[in-house]
């Protein structure tokens, strides 16, 4: 299945794999864990919950602020999983890169 796109896409800094922020190691992380290496699958549940449409996962009432923290998030994906496609490689939250992108 293709990607969708992501929105907003930003131009933001270029992710450097040996120095993670901690907003992108949690990203990798939770792309790990809760949606088995899936950006996709990531990006549409944080696009459903912004948009209050059914989700994975339920945990805080929607607000501005968590609008505005989801599309920063959109945002830091879209420039990981643009770093993997660009190197051919999936990133680790522990700063080291994997074997093949993520999905």
């Amino acid at each position: 299945m293709a990607e969708a796109p992501l929105e907003p896409t930003g131009t933001g800094a270029e992710v450097d794999p040996s120095n993670l922020t901690d907003e992108q190691q949690m990203l990798l992380r939770l792309r790990d864990t809760l949606y088995e290496g899936s950006w996709e699958d990531f990006a549409r549940d944080l696009r459903a919950r912004r948009d209050a449409r059914p989700r994975v996962f339920d945990i805080v009432p929607a607000s501005e602020t968590l609008r505005e923290t989801i599309a920063a998030h959109l945002r830091q994906i879209d420039r990981l999983r643009n770093w993997e496609r660009r190197h051919g490689t999936a990133l680790r939250a522990d700063g080291r890169s994997g074997s093949s992108p993520a999905r």
